[in-house]
């Protein structure tokens, strides 16, 4: 009886050692390097991502702020570090020139529920209650 459970459990373990293996989470970055490209979103209980045709840009400008360009308005907040794997974004401020789109406008709203940065794949994973993903321009 022993001997069957543990030919049920062992292989699900070492799959579950498997997966995590291969997963690289690199946390070691600069995020200033590089300007990023929004790749796709996904809101906050939802369980598909949102990609777009669109090109908004987020730029870390330095060791605090950060711009992202939308359709049409421009938006600047701050953002902490306090330790590496973790970011913490203030709310942003944005002009009103004109309507940015409904993904332009659901991705502005993601930000200051990020929580969380790593690379994978060469992407920025951004993730909290949601997630962004960026691709480096």
């Amino acid at each position: 009886m022993k001997y069957n459970k543990l030919k049920i459990v062992l292989p699900i373990i070492f799959a579950g050692l498997l997966l995590c293996s291969c997963e690289k989470k690199d946390i070691d970055i600069d995020l200033t390097t590089s300007d990023w490209k929004v790749d796709k979103i996904r809101k906050s209980g939802k369980l598909i991502s949102e990609s777009t045709d669109s090109t908004y840009i987020l730029e870390f400008t330095g060791a605090e702020t950060y711009n992202l360009a939308l359709d049409v308005n421009a938006c600047i907040g701050l953002y902490e570090i306090p330790h590496k794997g973790r970011i913490e974004f203030q709310p942003m401020a944005c002009t009103e020139i004109c309507c940015d789109s409904d993904f332009a406008m659901d991705l502005a709203a993601l930000f200051p529920k990020m929580t969380v940065y790593y690379i994978m794949d060469n992407r920025l994973h951004l993730e909290g209650e949601g997630e962004i993903i960026l691709q480096p321009l």
